[in-house]
């Protein structure tokens, strides 16, 4: 069965499904785009604003800091493609080694999720071993 992307109405954090394949190939067939954040070897937010501006090709002028990262989230001018699916890889050692980050991590996608459903944009933040998190929603 083929995947359904989710409304708008139903952006924000979920757990990642154990086979994201068919999800991925969703996104691409409707022309959104597919982002990948790596924190499996991220030890503090230093290391997970780098990982989240490479991914996203934030501009030159990103400062590095929490508001930066609201502000290149919810801004994402540069990018051309109506909605995004960012998958979460490591979420859980990020947790372990940076449980303060990791909050402020989730609280600022959270807000994003709001940002751009307010905007009729998709933005859905899943999670590989993310425990406590919702589950995607079944199709």
């Amino acid at each position: 069965m083929k995947p359904i992307l989710p409304p708008t109405e139903q952006n924000g954090l979920y757990q990642a499904p154990a086979d994201v394949a068919p999800l991925r190939r969703a996104v691409r067939d409707a022309g959104l785009s597919w982002h990948v954040v790596d924190l499996q070897r991220a030890r503090g937010k230093r290391a997970l604003f780098t990982a989240f501006s490479r991914e996203f090709s934030f501009p030159a002028t990103f400062g590095g800091n929490w508001d930066a990262l609201v502000d290149c989230l919810q801004d994402l001018s540069w990018r051309s493609e109506p909605g995004r699916i960012v998958l979460l890889r490591g979420v859980g050692a990020f947790a372990a080694t940076a449980p303060d980050e990791h909050v402020t991590l989730r609280e600022i996608l959270e807000a994003t999720a709001l940002h751009w459903s307010g905007r009729k944009r998709l933005f859905v933040v899943l999670a590989e071993d993310a425990a406590g998190w919702p589950a995607w929603p079944k199709s």
